[in-house]
C-alpha cells in the first residue's frame, strides 16, 4: 500500500497540475484500438454505480451518444455517497459482479484496492483509443491520487478544493463585508439572523456519515486542528479541535437550518441554490451549480472567499473522484470503452458548454479558447479566479489517508451531528470520538 506521505504528496500534486495558467498539452502516447473497436461489444449491457453529484451529469445527459456509437446499453444507478459505497461493498463481498463500473473517491480508494474490488487500469491504457482518451489531458496529480503501488485504478473526473460562498446582494443590503475569517462568518451569521429572519444564515454538511468529514476537518484546519498526529494517534479531543468544533457547531445549531444535523452534500447545496441560505462552506465544485440560472435562483449573486481560521490557515476541502472498473465485472473491455468515452475531449467540452461545468479536470479543455469564451460570456471571471485560488490553497495535511477512512469518518461525523442536535456537548462528543478512533486505529494495527 502506498505510504501516507506519498498519498498526501500525490493529492497535493493535483493543485500544481490543475492551475488555469496551463502549459500546452502533449499528444497521447496511447495506441489505437483495432479497427471497429467501438462496436466490438455491441449488445453488451453495462451496469454503472455512481455517487450523486454534478460530475456525473455528463454521463446522465450524454450516455445515449455512447450507446449509439457502440451498441452498448448503459444502466445507471445513482445514490448518495454512503449508499453507493454500501452497494459496492455488498456486491464485491458477495462476488456477484453486478456492477461493471463504479465511482470511487480518493479517500475510499485504499480500502477498495486493498480488498481487491477494483481492476488495475494500466493494461487497458496501453490499448487506449486516442480519439477518445488522451492521457496527457488529465492532470498528473489527479492521476497520481488514483494510483496505489504504481497501479492506476480510476480515471479522475473531478478534482476539488474548498470555497466559501455568500450572497452578495444580501451582504450589500446589510452592509456586510465579504467574510475573510471564521470570526467574520460568525459575526455575519448573527447580523443576518437578526435583520433577515426569512433567511438561513449558514449551510454546510452535517449528516452523521463520513461524507461530512471533509467539511468538519477542513473547517478544523483553520484552527490548526488535525484529527491524527503523524504517528496515527487520534487528536479528536485536542484544545484546537474543541475550539474549531465549538464554532462550527454554533453555526450549524444556532444559524443553520432546522435539519442541519442531517444535511448531505446535495441538501446543503440546495439550501443555498434555492435562495434560502445566505452563506455556505463546501467544495469549489458548487460554483458551477450556483452560477447556472437553470439550477440556481442566486446565479449572478454569489461571492467567493477563502476564509482563514484563528491559526491563519485557510479553511479546506479536498476531493478527487474517478471511475473504476470492478474486479468482478464480466464486461471489462466494454467498461474500459465507456471510461475512455467519458474522459474524451468531446464529452468534456460539452460538459462545459452545455452543462455549464467550469472545473473539469482536462487540461486541453481548460486552456481552450472555447473555455475562455464560455467564462467571459457568462461573467464568470471572478469565479475562475476564485477557483484558481482554491486549487492554490489546497493541502492534504489534514486528511486521514487510511483504509479505515469510512469507519473514521462515520465515528467523528456522528458525534458532531449529535452536538448539532444538542444531544451532546461538543466536548462530550469529541471525547467519545477520541475513544472510538483510538480503538479503530488499534484494531487496524496503526497504533499500539
Amino acid at each position: 500500500m502506498k505510504s501516507l506521505t506519498k498519498r498526501m504528496l500525490s493529492v497535493i500534486g493535483i493543485v500544481a497540475a490543475s492551475s488555469l495558467a496551463l502549459t500546452s498539452c502533449g499528444s497521447s502516447s496511447a495506441t489505437e484500438e483495432p479497427a471497429g473497436g467501438r462496436t466490438s461489444y455491441e449488445g453488451t449491457t453495462l451496469r454503472v454505480l455512481l455517487k450523486e453529484g454534478y460530475e456525473i451529469e455528463a454521463i446522465q445527459e450524454f450516455k445515449g451518444e455512447f450507446e449509439e456509437a457502440t451498441g452498448i446499453t448503459v444502466e445507471l444507478e445513482v445514490y448518495d455517497e454512503p449508499t453507493a459505497r454500501q452497494k459496492l461493498v455488498l456486491d464485491a463481498t458477495s462476488g456477484t459482479g453486478t456492477y461493471d463500473i463504479t465511482s470511487s473517491s480518493f479517500w475510499n480508494l485504499p480500502e477498495f484496492v486493498s480488498a481487491g474490488w477494483l481492476e488495475p487500469l494500466d493494461p487497458y491504457i496501453e490499448k487506449a483509443n486516442d480519439e477518445w482518451l488522451v492521457m496527457d489531458d488529465i492532470p498528473t496529480g489527479a492521476i497520481e491520487s488514483m494510483t496505489i503501488d504504481d497501479e492506476l485504478y480510476a480515471l479522475p473526473h473531478t478534482i476539488i478544493g474548498g470555497m466559501f460562498f455568500y450572497r452578495t446582494d444580501v451582504f450589500a443590503e446589510l452592509g456586510l463585508e465579504a467574510p475573510q475569517t471564521t470570526d467574520d462568518i460568525l459575526a455575519a451569521a448573527k447580523v443576518i439572523k437578526e435583520k433577515r429572519p426569512d433567511l438561513v444564515p449558514f449551510s454546510a454538511r452535517g449528516a452523521s456519515t463520513f461524507a461530512s468529514l471533509g467539511t468538519e476537518l477542513g473547517w478544523a484546519y483553520g484552527y490548526d486542528a488535525l484529527l491524527f498526529d503523524e504517528n496515527g494517534n487520534p487528536q479528536a479531543d485536542s484544545k484546537q479541535m474543541n475550539a474549531a468544533m465549538d464554532d462550527f457547531v454554533t453555526l450549524m445549531k444556532d444559524y443553520g437550518p432546522s435539519d442541519a444535523a442531517t444535511l448531505t452534500f446535495t441538501q446543503a447545496g440546495e439550501k443555498f441554490s434555492s435562495g434560502s441560505a445566505a452563506m455556505m462552506f463546501d467544495t469549489s465544485g458548487f460554483g458551477t451549480i450556483f452560477e447556472d440560472p437553470e439550477q440556481s435562483k442566486v446565479a449572478g449573486k454569489v461571492g467567493y472567499t477563502h476564509p482563514t481560521g484563528p491559526s491563519g490557515k485557510p479553511l479546506q476541502w479536498l476531493y478527487n473522484e474517478g471511475l473504476a472498473i470492478t474486479s468482478k465485472s464480466k464486461n471489462k473491455n466494454a467498461a474500459w470503452l465507456f471510461l475512455q468515452w467519458r474522459m474524451s475531449r468531446e464529452v468534456t467540452m460539452k460538459e462545459v458548454t452545455e452543462l455549464s461545468r467550469t472545473d473539469v479536470p482536462n487540461l486541453y479543455v481548460l486552456e481552450s479558447q472555447e473555455y475562455r469564451d464560455f467564462m467571459a460570456e457568462r461573467g464568470l471571471e471572478d469565479f475562475a479566479a476564485a477557483l484558481q485560488t482554491s486549487w492554490d490553497l489546497t493541502t492534504a495535511e489534514h486528511w486521514p489517508f487510511y483504509p479505515e477512512f469510512t469507519a473514521i469518518g462515520d465515528s467523528f461525523s456522528k458525534e458532531i451531528s449529535n452536538a448539532i442536535t444538542g444531544s451532546k456537548s461538543v466536548s462530550d462528543a469529541l471525547d467519545t470520538s477520541q475513544k472510538e478512533l483510538t480503538q479503530i486505529m488499534k484494531d487496524a494495527g496503526h497504533i499500539e
